[in-house]
């Protein structure tokens, strides 16, 4: 249901701009299979949030998930301008301090999810092993947030204040 809710606010925003841009359009895709799902997790090294999987069955990414950028399903690490886009975020935001300079351990698996056009901004999936800590870290130009599940991070998305995610100072 929150998908659609997104879907909803989504569209009702690119409606309401002028002029309009298919580019920008936000769209659901055709499913990902088992197959392709389990494919993403040997790439991410990481199970994938329960939330993400669940999504990924019912449309492998979203388009216009936060403005203009994407959430990234299975089919966009096909492309090599999306896939390049996102690890080069995940390596610029890894080489720009140490992960426990935000409180996550240094072993910490991370994954891109979502990544803006620029790749200056975007979420990382996390994994520690640790269920205490949360699984997804959204990032850049000043933002730090984090949510404990796929869900608390589309919640926030549609609608800001029915989830409040941590916030580093």
């Amino acid at each position: 249901m929150l998908i659609g809710e997104l879907m909803r606010a989504r569209t009702h925003e690119y409606f309401a701009t002028s002029p309009l841009d298919p580019a920008y359009m936000p769209g659901l895709r055709a499913p990902a299979t088992s197959t392709q799902i389990d494919a993403l997790e040997a790439l991410a090294g990481q199970p994938l949030d329960p939330g993400y999987r669940k999504f990924l069955s019912l449309t492998d990414g979203l388009d216009g998930f936060q403005s203009t950028m994407p959430l990234l399903g299975c089919r966009d690490w096909e492309d090599p301008e999306r896939s390049g886009l996102a690890t080069m975020f995940r390596d610029i935001v890894l080489e720009t301090g140490p992960l426990d300079e935000v409180g996550l351990p240094e072993e910490t698996h991370v994954f891109p999810v979502h990544v803006n056009v620029d790749g200056s901004k975007g979420v990382l999936m996390l994994h520690t092993g640790d269920p205490a800590v949360e699984r997804f870290w959204w990032t850049g130009a000043g933002d730090n947030m984090f949510f404990h599940t796929f869900r608390d991070l589309v919640a926030y998305v549609t609608h800001s204040l029915s989830y409040v995610p941590r916030h580093l100072d």
